[in-house]
This record gives C-alpha cells, structure tokens and sequence, in this order.
C-alpha cells in the first residue's frame, strides 16, 4: 500500500467491547490503534475516495481481504448511497460526529443486459450537515 494511497482513510472498526468509526488522527484513532496492539480487534475497515480494505481476525493476526478500489465511471454505472449511523455508533463526547455512511455501488451488466451491483465499496463518513 501506497503511503499516498492511504494517509487519510475513514475507519469503521469492530472491538471485543465496541464499535469504532472515526478518521485517521482523529479521535477515537488512537483508541484503535491501542486495540491494534492489544489484540482486540476483531474486524476493521479503512477507506478513502481511492481504496477500502478490510481485515478480520484470524487466530491471533489480521488477516486482509483483496483491497477493493474505487473506479472512474460514468455516472450512470455508480450509484452512490448514504446510509445513518445508528445512536450508538456515534461519539457521546460532543465532538464532532460522523452520523452518515457513504458507499458506492458499481453497476454490471449479464449477458441479457439486466443490472445488477457488481461491488459495493465504502467511499467516506460525512458528519452532521455534510
């Protein structure tokens, strides 16, 4: 991975005791990376408008998945969605809060030409009033 590709990402990141979901040297960043060295996390997915890459815990070392990329598109072959974040996922310290998900979807074609969504990859958190 690139140093360029990936010096500020999104994360949305699955604990033994908690969900993460933050920005890269933003609070709650370095709780992750605590978590990181304790060998606490389960899952993690870091993101930007280039990349997502998703790892799991598999004995005791993450285990990344292929890295899945964003691709430049006619607009009519990505769907972009937006999804809330439940309460509970959001910071309770009143700093600014991530409260949306943004994902894009990439269209293909079958043989018949009927759509379907050929990937789906995390695109970026938007806070309140994005």
């Amino acid at each position: 991975m690139a140093a360029t590709d990936m010096d500020d990402y999104y994360f949305i990141a699955h604990l033994l005791d908690r969900v993460l979901v933050g920005r890269a040297k933003e609070y709650p960043y370095e709780v992750l990376w605590e978590a990181v060295e304790r060998n606490t996390v389960l899952e993690v997915h870091l993101f930007n408008e280039q990349k997502e890459i998703f790892a799991v815990r598999c004995q005791d070392e993450l285990v990344c998945y292929q890295t899945l990329e964003h691709e430049d598109r006619q607009e009519d072959g990505v769907i972009t969605r937006s999804y809330r974040l439940a309460e509970n996922f959001m910071k309770k310290d009143g700093a600014d809060d991530y409260d949306t998900l943004e994902v894009k979807e990439y269209i293909g074609y079958d043989e018949d030409h009927l759509a379907y969504v050929e990937k789906t990859v995390l695109y970026r958190l938007k806070k309140a009033g994005e």
